[in-house]
Parts: structure tokens; sequence; C-alpha cells
């Protein structure tokens, strides 16, 4: 989960691939023969719903689940699945998690069939997370709003019956695309950033201060964080002539 208090790109994957939040029960287990053993689902299951009630992200842990519906599709579970990609949608603007959580999935339909479901949730939200993975991947937060906050049968059961099961899913919706925006821009327009964050622009100076951005008269100014502040670089080499010895003789043949 994106750190609610510091909206800056993150450099280090280690937390990424083995999150602090992980118990030595599922590292085990994940990393072990027993991965494939339908019998442990159970327990991989009650791990990703404390990861939707704390607000832990364990993308590994949740891609064991995914591959084990694939080997037994009679096990899959729609609610689950649907928290999975939820996991993953807020997790991060360009990485590869949602994509991967997809790779193991087969059609929303066929999912049903295999556990003789007449529930059509997920043949709603599927094709609608992939539309909001989308309008995150390429930056277009003002649409992604539009998208969650719309009218449509996906968008008011995510609202209505899933996010309020996930701790700080919009807040980290938010902090995730200020990371993305904190990467190109030093400083933002209020009015801008309150569209992006989808927030009242009365409330983004209070919002600004809770990420350590700072703000000055109508304008957010991002703190600087190696993305934000590129500066020309002269690279110099120095190359002995011993070393330019062989290149020259092959260039007399």
């Amino acid at each position: 989960m994106p750190d609610l208090s510091n909206a800056v790109p993150t450099k280090d994957l280690k937390e990424w691939h083995t999150p602090s939040s992980r118990s030595e029960v599922i590292h085990e287990l994940i990393h072990g023969v027993d991965r494939y053993n339908p019998s442990n689902l159970s327990w991989m299951e009650e791990n990703l719903q404390s990861q939707v009630r704390d607000g832990e992200y364990d993308l590994f842990a949740n891609l064991a689940i995914l591959k084990l519906y694939q080997f037994n599709p009679q096990l899959s579970n729609p609610e689950a699945i649907i928290n999975i990609l939820l996991k993953a949608l807020s997790a991060t603007v360009h990485g590869p998690d949602f994509n991967l959580c997809l790779a193991v999935l087969r059609e929303p339909s066929a999912i049903l069939h295999d556990i003789d479901s007449d529930e059509q949730s997920l043949v709603a939200v599927m094709p609608f997370l992939q539309k909001l993975h989308e309008l995150v991947r390429t930056c277009q937060f003002t649409k992604f709003w539009s998208e969650w906050n719309g009218g449509s049968e996906a968008a008011q059961i995510l609202r209505e019956s899933y996010a309020p099961q996930h701790a700080h899913l919009v807040d980290s919706f938010r902090v995730l695309f200020a990371t993305s925006i904190a990467s190109c821009f030093s400083r933002v327009r209020l009015a801008q950033l309150a569209r992006w964050l989808d927030l009242p622009e009365n409330e983004v100076p209070q919002w600004c201060a809770g990420v350590q951005w700072s703000v000055e008269g109508d304008v957010a100014v991002v703190p600087k964080n190696g993305d934000n502040d590129v500066k020309a670089g002269v690279v110099k080499e120095h190359v002995e002539l011993s070393q330019l010895t062989k290149l020259v003789a092959a260039a007399a043949y």
C-alpha cells in the first residue's frame, strides 16, 4: 500500500517483493511446493482478508491464490478475485501488478460456470476494473474519478460492496496518483490537483500538508525527489591511447 504520509516515487522494490507485513507462515507457503496445495487456500484467503482489512498489500501472496484458482477452478471465489484486482489497481501506476493478476484469470463467465454461480457481479466488474487500470496506466486521473464516481452497475458495486471493506482505498488511490504527479512536476496549480485527486479545491492545501507538500498561493510545491528536478550533467571519459591500439590495428586491414 502507498505510504499515505509521503507522496514520492518509490525507489526500493524490496517492500514490493517481500512486504514487511507478510507473516513467516505465508512466506514459507508461497515460496515452497505447498503453494500448489489447495488445502492451504483457506489460509491464503484469510491473509487476503487481512490485507483488505488492514490496508496492506502482498502481490505474490495474492498471485498464489489466483494460481490455485487456475489449477482448481471449482474453488474460485469471485469476491476474492475482485479484492485482489482492487488491491493491485491501487498499488502502482506503471507496475505490472494488475496485468500479472489478470494473466492467470479466465473470462468472468467461465469462472462463474466452473463454480455454478448465477452471481453476475464479476461479469460487470472485471471489464470495468480493466478500464480503470488503463486510465491509471495512462495517467488519466480525472477520467478515472469520473468512472469511479459514475452511475454504471460496476461502479456502484465497487463503491457500495467492496470499497467499504478496504482500509483507506480512496486515499490509497490519491497518494498513488500523487506519486506519479510528483515524478513529473515540481509545481502544480491547486485547481488542477483538485481534479486529479477528486478533492474540493479548498481541501487541497490540507491534503498537501499531509503528504509533506507545501503550498504557495494557488500552487502546490512538490519536494525534489530526483525525478522532478533533472539536472544537466557533463560526463567525461579518459581514454588512453594504448586502449585504442586494437581498434586502430583492426581498421588498418
